[in-house]
């Protein structure tokens, strides 16, 4: 066999399938939420050192100092800052010793990839039909005939492929596919994931490839980006992707293809070619917003054309069937993702940029968007809603479906409305609301639709979780629950400075969904260093209401008005009148503070604090790793990220 076989696959006769990771039905490893707290201020994190206490309050903190010797006062958004980095310093294990473009990632396991043993074919279809039914519900560039008779040939051929010009990066398409489909897998359902595995084996495979880029290259680095979303490395994930984003552009992904001189038009080739650039596209919107870093792709630099909504089964080389227009679809989902993610481009363009818009402007931009994602999801109202369709009659990928893209769309309203909740960290709980330090400006409408947003996400993931759904590779839903229980704690310690005890639905609620992404957390993944933070966060609303019994986090506010499920507006549940009227105006009598502007910081120079720690800075916090602070780092550079959220 030659040496290239070796590498790839090893399969005797004394290697019984039946020692392979079969795929029974999911096993539940969830922890009762209300385990989760104890009866103390601190909210537990499962497997914690009981004999460490990162962020306890028990003795007096530390007279602290910018780099300009200014004090920062306990109550400071700095202060919190601070904090946030101290207790992911010492619950994080971050080596040094790790790559300039992984650092602060969770570590993979360490396997040797040029030897390496493929499974048996039948498990190999299973994880093919498990990345397809699963792992990829609405970011599908990939063509499942094409893929499965990729598969096909690998065994024929004993892992050496008829094209040699090729043979590696369809060997390394196929491997990364595998590595999904496995990180995919129910908790407790398998043995030991080998995902990591397949994943090293992909990479060994493209690092022997040769000559021209090919389209099944660039899909394969696709590949590895989403699956090291999977496991918690981010900033691994956007090294990458900044290779495969040239690659693509190289290649003419990002141009509209025209017919050659002959007219013959190969339909499977262009239906992949818009399906891998639409999907790289969306992958660049999530990692700008979550990193707080540019986009790659530029909205001026593309004419290429939305992917056409037709089945795998229906696409062929010299011919295809595009679904009719009401009828469902496989790929229905995933265009209209795409769609989204063209309005959540503009959005971080035009709303967080590095130089922040003035609030007239802001409030003019928020209508416009506000108009574009309301609008998109008309659109879809009958798959999205809950009253169009019901979900237990839904095949699993059109449920996941359906679950990705209303998480997306409360995601994109979040974006849209969140500055003016808050727009400087530092500014957290200092809020003026006299009259005369008020701009003319009634913004409270945009905050209502920021927490209606936030509220959506959190009843989506309770959803989930109590249909043991939520797995840990679920990494966009993770970082969504981050977002929404982040201004749902910012908005309970706002409140209370105004009228205090009137938004403990909001606060339980951001509770027990912090409390269910603690109960899927493992060392080292992105979702514990989220919860870190909100607990930090949360510790901070405790302390502002210390004299105030703490809502119950077992279950959701029955109170809190139910969000209709076009999230569109408040449902008619009849709920009283005075509890609408306190969701619609915050419980501040009618004197919503209208804007962030107004937020005053207390005992620090406004030359000093300008733009400290805005959203996106904010969220890169957790995301890129942690050390920014260190040695005053935010005065040389250690925030600058490239939008100013």
């Amino acid at each position: 066999m030659p040496a290239q076989t070796q590498e790839i696959i090893s399969q005797t006769s004394s290697t019984p399938s039946q020692s392979y990771p079969r795929f029974p039905a999911p096993v539940s490893t969830h922890t009762s939420t209300d385990d989760l707290f104890n009866r103390g201020n601190r909210l537990t994190v499962p497997h914690e050192d009981a004999a460490r206490d990162p962020a306890s309050r028990s003795s007096p903190e530390p007279t602290l100092c910018d780099r300009q010797g200014h004090f920062v006062g306990p109550s400071s958004g700095v202060s919190f800052l601070l904090r946030i980095q101290k207790t992911l310093h010492q619950n994080t294990a971050v080596s040094h010793d790790t790559s300039i473009f992984t650092f602060g990632d969770a570590p993979l396991p360490e396997y040797d990839p040029t030897f390496f043993v493929m499974p048996p074919k039948a498990d190999a279809q299973r994880l093919v039909e498990r990345y397809f039914d699963w792992a990829a519900p609405t970011h599908r560039f990939l063509h499942r005939p094409t893929i499965e008779k990729m598969l096909d040939e690998f065994y024929e051929t004993q892992g050496e492929m008829r094209n040699k010009e090729d043979s590696a990066a369809k060997t390394a398409l196929l491997l990364i596919v595998f590595a999904q489909a496995q990180a995919y897998m129910p908790p407790g359902s398998t043995g030991p994931d080998n995902s990591a595995r397949y994943f090293f084996a992909s990479e060994h495979q493209l690092s022997k490839e040769r000559g021209a880029v090919r389209l099944t290259s660039v899909q394969a680095r696709l590949g590895q980006c989403f699956y090291l979303l999977t496991q918690s490395r981010i900033n691994h994930c956007w090294s990458l992707f900044g290779t495969t984003a040239h690659l693509a552009y190289a290649i003419g992904l990002n141009r509209s293809r025209r017919s050659d001189a002959s007219g013959t038009v190969d339909y499977i080739e262009l239906e992949n070619r818009r399906r891998l650039f639409w999907c790289a596209y969306t992958l660049d919107k999530f990692l700008a917003a979550a990193l707080g870093r540019p986009m790659t792709f530029k909205d001026e630099d593309i004419d290429q054309e939305l992917p056409s909504v037709v089945n795998d089964v229906d696409l062929h080389s010299t011919y295809m069937n595009p679904s009719p227009s009401r009828a469902q679809s496989t790929m229905m989902a995933p265009v209209e993702h795409m769609k989204l993610s063209r309005i959540v481009s503009q959005v971080l363009r035009d709303l967080y940029p590095i130089r922040p818009p003035s609030m007239a402007l802001r409030v003019e931009l928020a209508a416009k968007y506000t108009r574009d994602i309301q609008g998109w999801r008309v659109n879809l109202s009958r798959f999205l809603d809950g009253d169009g369709v019901d979900s237990s009659l839904l095949i699993p990928l059109y449920q996941r479906q359906r679950n990705v893209l209303n998480l997306a769309y409360y995601q994109a309203s979040l974006l849209v409305h969140r500055p003016f909740l808050l727009s400087n960290f530092a500014t957290l709980a200092h809020i003026d609301p006299r009259p005369g330090n008020l701009p003319n400006i009634d913004t409270s409408h945009h905050i209502a639709a920021c927490l209606e947003a936030a509220l959506s996400i959190v009843r989506v993931v309770d959803e989930l979780f109590q249909g043991n759904q939520i797995f840990r590779a679920f990494w966009f839903t993770q970082y969504y629950a981050f977002c929404a229980v982040v201004v749902l704690y910012i908005y309970r310690i706002q409140q209370h400075l105004v009228d205090p005890g009137r938004c403990e639905g909001y606060f339980a609620a951001g509770q027990k969904c912090q409390a269910q992404l603690e109960s899927i957390s493992e060392s080292d993944c992105l979702s514990k260093r989220y919860c870190l933070v909100l607990e930090e966060l949360r510790l901070e609303a405790e302390k502002h209401t210390q004299h105030r019994p703490s809502a119950s986090p077992s279950t959701i506010d029955p109170t809190l008005p139910a969000i209709s499920p076009s999230g569109l507006g408040v449902a008619n549940t009849g709920t009283p009148q005075s509890e609408t009227s306190a969701f619609r105006e915050f419980a501040y009598g009618g004197n919503v503070p209208p804007t962030p502007e107004s937020a005053v910081f207390s005992m620090m120079p406004a030359s000093t604090m300008a733009d400290l720690m805005s959203w996106g800075q904010f969220d890169s916090l957790v995301t890129a790793g942690i050390g920014m602070l260190d040695g005053g780092g935010w005065q040389d550079g250690g925030l600058g990220f490239g939008f100013g959220r």
